[in-house]
């Protein structure tokens, strides 16, 4: 049987292209590595942090997930929660504390000066420095999209609203719209968004497109892999539906850089579900290894309506702990976790080589821009990471002595072949963090 490369793509007319999933007539499934993949994921505003970390037990491997954390139960063997770690770049600089926080998520810098007004009225520009999502290209490895940057209801378009940079003054903004996130993947994403309207309004399907190469390929596989082929069809083929299902004016193509694209709260757990499944196709198929995603934005005025938040999620964040309107941010917190959840099974779901799933081959990390929203406190921040890719112990909960956010950062760059001893803002990093 001829052997089929991984990166086989059904080509149609129009420009309309359908990528293969890794199938067992790859060489990688004959005892090649399976690439690894990132995934870092933004909640916005902090948590509520009394009941947000695990309760400890005997040692690392003993813990118990509380009621914030329930959805994500069936997954605690693949967790790496930790403890102590402070982003003390984000307490002093340029911008207010949320600006600064968010901009040094991924980058460990400081923001450039500028007039992105903050919700204390000071003002900002970008982050300094380049994100580690942008590094991990080079060390992962090139693929047709070299890394994606979603948003869930992520409005603003200034540095609150950017978690991701090619460098110094360098952002990457976040795409919201399901829609274009599929034509990105599955169509020629160099085309300009009026002849990819025209070349869907000429194919019904992405998938129709390209049914005639669909048979040739599969007389050149094995029962195994036509299973397979299937299987992944019948996923793109769903995901097309309700993709294309979306009302009209739910999610608007995006507007320039610079102007704020609204789209409607109600809209986010369904919107959330599509953007989640294609980012586990676009890694079945290997179009992409790294990807980033904004539940929202810093400045997060907004409510969550499906929750029975009416109000703006960031005013909740800062009433104080006994607060009885700061419970509402539980239901919040608790929504996040399902969202992480989601992530992570849609992950597993799916096989990959030698046996393995993507879960096993992706490192997710979840971080926000402050640990405590009504202090606007950077100390102790509520990060979250998951799956094999790093090639860490999992199943644990580390306290780390109030080490520096920017320690994790260039453990995840070297977690991933990296050589770098620091990251970011070099005042604020002294080296790998021991014990992962």
């Amino acid at each position: 049987m001829k052997r089929l490369s991984r990166r086989v793509v059904l080509r149609g007319a129009g420009g309309i292209a359908v990528a293969l999933p890794l199938l067992a007539t790859d060489s990688r499934a004959d005892g090649g590595p399976s690439p690894r993949r990132f995934i870092a994921s933004y909640v916005p505003n902090g948590v509520f942090t009394p009941q947000w970390f695990p309760t400890p037990g005997a040692s690392e491997t003993e813990f118990t997930l509380g009621p914030i954390h329930q959805p994500l139960v069936p997954y605690q063997r693949h967790l790496l929660f930790t403890r102590n770690l402070d982003m003390n770049v984000a307490i002093q600089g340029a911008g207010e504390m949320h600006q600064r926080g968010l901009g040094a998520l991924l980058t460990g810098a400081k923001l450039n000066t500028g007039t992105f007004i903050g919700n204390d009225g000071s003002s900002s520009g970008w982050a300094k420095g380049r994100s580690i999502d942008q590094e991990l290209v080079g060390l992962i490895g090139q693929t047709r999209i070299p890394s994606l940057q979603l948003g869930v209801n992520c409005q603003e378009r200034d540095v609150s609203g950017v978690m991701s940079y090619s460098g110094n003054d360098g952002p990457l903004l976040p795409q919201n719209d399901p829609r274009v996130t599929f034509r990105n993947l599955f169509m020629d994403a160099g085309q300009p968004p009026q002849m990819l309207d025209e070349v869907q309004r000429r194919r019904k399907s992405v998938l129709d497109a390209v049914l005639d190469q669909v048979g040739i390929v599969k007389r050149r596989m094995g029962v195994v892999d036509q299973q397979r082929l299937d299987a992944h069809f019948t996923r793109v083929r769903d995901l097309e539906k309700r993709v294309t299902a979306l009302p009209p004016g739910m999610c608007p193509t995006p507007m320039p850089p610079g102007e704020v694209q609204f789209l409607t709260e109600a809209a986010m757990p369904q919107v959330a579900k599509l953007q989640l499944d294609l980012v586990t196709l676009a890694f079945q198929c290997d179009l992409t290894r790294i990807v980033t995603i904004m539940w929202s934005d810093a400045k997060n005025h907004r409510g969550m309506p499906f929750l029975g938040i009416s109000s703006s999620v960031h005013n909740i964040t800062h009433y104080g702990d006994s607060d009885p309107g700061r419970a509402k941010l539980l239901d919040r917190d608790r929504w996040q976790m399902q969202q992480l959840a989601s992530i992570l099974e849609g992950l597993r779901s799916v096989t990959d080589a030698n046996g393995t799933t993507l879960l096993d081959n992706t490192l997710v990390f979840q971080g926000s821009d402050v640990s405590r929203g009504n202090v606007h406190s950077h100390d102790d921040m509520p990060h979250i990471l998951a799956g094999g890719g790093g090639g860490w112990r999992m199943g644990r909960f580390v306290r780390f002595n109030g080490q520096n956010h920017n320690n994790l950062l260039v453990s995840i760059l070297r977690a991933f072949g990296g050589t770098q001893l620091s990251w970011g803002d070099p005042a604020f990093c002294t080296g790998p963090l021991a014990g992962l």
